[in-house]
């Protein structure tokens, strides 16, 4: 059976690095690698879980070691009740969702080391997806208020971000619509027709091809320059750079935003 492996830029993504530095560590047997027939380094996934098990601290604490004990009974109710507290505590769904979303970049990692499996991973995401819907569905919604439609690039997965973001726009007395993973860059103007936004925030994480992202963003930018709509790009995705263009790192960067606007 053949041991799996990943490219020397896939292995710096997952470690945090550069690729030269990944190069570095091959050479000077830090990682054990392949090399295929055209001289190109391949990591084994193997050794990526081992470097990042030995970077990890031993144990968590504070507000990351306790969303990552909710979450991990997988039970949505528990969730939404442990959201609602969080908001009172610290007094914005902005700050509860960066909170969180720290907690799933942890988990992420978790798994990046091999110590959660898939199955557990894809429950914690669904129970926070549940919990976070429960939320925002209890909260009051203005059908005159301003509209965001929420999507991926087409063809991304990971939502989780989005799904959070909703709870910030309720907030701030915007309706949100929900689009989940984003239609082809050829329909973009037909959403917008059909659903008369006033602001799109699209997501794209890094395991979206820059060249993908790259003609989505110049879709995306197209139709809301026409159309006299905002544009706000989040996630860990290789975006590019516009100053006609909001980039979001932090639900707080997005809180902030919408404080302008309304």
């Amino acid at each position: 059976m053949s041991t799996q492996t990943v490219s020397a830029g896939e292995a710096a993504r997952r470690l945090g690095v550069t690729p030269i530095t990944i190069q570095r560590w091959v050479d000077r047997g830090i990682l054990n690698a392949e090399r295929t027939a055209g001289g190109h380094r391949r990591i084994y996934v193997t050794e990526l879980r081992r470097l990042i098990a030995e970077s990890r601290p031993a144990s968590l604490s504070g507000p990351l070691a306790s969303w990552l004990d909710v979450l991990g009974t997988a039970n949505p109710h528990k969730v939404k009740s442990a959201l609602v507290t969080a908001r009172q505590n610290l007094g914005s769904w902005a700050k509860v969702a960066d909170q969180v979303a720290s907690a799933i970049a942890e988990l992420g990692r978790q798994w990046e080391a091999g110590t959660c499996s898939i199955f557990e991973e894809h429950a914690v995401t669904e129970s926070l997806r549940r919990g976070v819907a429960l939320c925002a569905t209890e909260a009051a919604h203005d059908p005159d208020a301003p509209r965001a439609v929420l999507f991926t690039v087409q063809g991304e997965r990971h939502t989780l971000g989005l799904t959070l973001a909703e709870l910030v726009l309720v907030e701030a007395g915007w309706q949100s619509v929900w689009l989940g993973e984003g239609p082809p860059s050829d329909e973009l103007q037909l959403l917008v027709d059909k659903l008369r936004p006033n602001l799109l925030l699209v997501s794209a994480s890094a395991v979206t091809p820059a060249k993908t992202i790259a003609r989505y963003q110049s879709a995306l930018r197209q139709v809301t320059a026409d159309n006299h709509v905002e544009l706000c790009l989040a996630g860990s995705g290789a975006w590019s750079q516009n100053p006609e263009v909001h980039r979001l790192v932090t639900f707080e960067d997005l809180q902030e935003l919408l404080s302008k606007w309304h």
